[in-house]
């Protein structure tokens, strides 16, 4: 850590673009490394774990271990590196940036201007701006996190009730548009999508845990209407609720 200012220490950084066949050469440095990934998919071993980076990956590398490529890659692959040493090293190692822009232009920033050869009082500054942008950024995606967790388990815990979009994003004061953007950002589905997939769980746990008639499952499930709920668990599912249990009677059971 600079005494001076107390900012992290600035060591040195560049831009890699990989040309051909790559695989990330194995080192252990005594400073830390940060990667912001912005084109191509590799992987990095650190202390024996594995992490997958892709456009938008930022990972940090902990001082005094070794690190390297997993395998070969044959598409292009491009990245910032900055080395630096600092008293606090961030905890988390790999995380996916939200919003690009503002950390990639603190990245350009801090290599022109140590490229033009401004001293390093500027260098370290440029670099707290570059770090905390980038924990502004983590410290959103796990709020973000926790708060799609809540939502995700109230719709579980409300599923064998009728749930629309309008109701979920109600019950947390969130517009529809935002909920499923949230959700979509820390699921990989929107918020129709995960009500389906909560919904189908249900039903199919009761298909499969019990001998319920169809229609006690329908009304258990939040139908009230018998066809309709027929007509939705074939079109998630593919194939009626019937075909689906009948799928699965060669099952040896005991009776006492």
């Amino acid at each position: 850590m600079n005494e001076k200012n107390h900012y992290p220490e600035y060591v040195y950084a560049g831009y890699f673009t990989s040309r051909g066949e790559w695989i990330h050469p194995v080192s252990c440095n005594d400073t830390g490394q940060l990667i912001i990934v912005t084109a191509g998919e590799f992987e990095i071993e650190e202390e024996g774990t594995t992490y997958t980076l892709e456009p938008g990956s930022v990972m940090f590398l902990d001082p005094g271990k070794t690190h390297g490529g997993v395998r070969p890659t044959g598409e292009r692959v491009s990245f910032y590196w900055i080395h630096w040493r600092s008293e606090d090293y961030p905890r988390y190692k790999v995380f996916m940036l939200r919003d690009r822009y503002p950390v990639l232009l603190a990245c350009r920033q801090l290599l022109h201007y140590t490229g033009r050869g401004f001293g390093s009082d500027v260098a370290d500054a440029l670099l707290t701006v570059l770090l905390a942008e980038i924990g502004s950024q983590y410290s959103e995606s796990a709020d973000e996190d926790a708060s799609a967790a809540k939502i995700c388990e109230w719709i579980r815990i409300n599923s064998d009730r009728p749930l629309t979009a309008a109701d979920v994003s109600e019950r947390f004061g969130y517009s529809v548009d935002y909920t499923s953007r949230l959700l979509r950002a820390t699921t990989g589905m929107g918020l129709k999508a995960v009500i389906s997939e909560y919904k189908m769980n249900l039903i199919k746990q009761l298909l499969l845990e019990s001998e319920r008639s169809l229609q006690e499952i329908a009304a258990k499930s939040g139908f009230s209407d018998y066809k309709l709920f027929l007509k939705y668990f074939r079109y998630h599912e593919g194939v009626t609720p019937s075909e689906f249990r009948s799928a699965y009677y060669k099952i040896h059971t005991n009776n006492r």
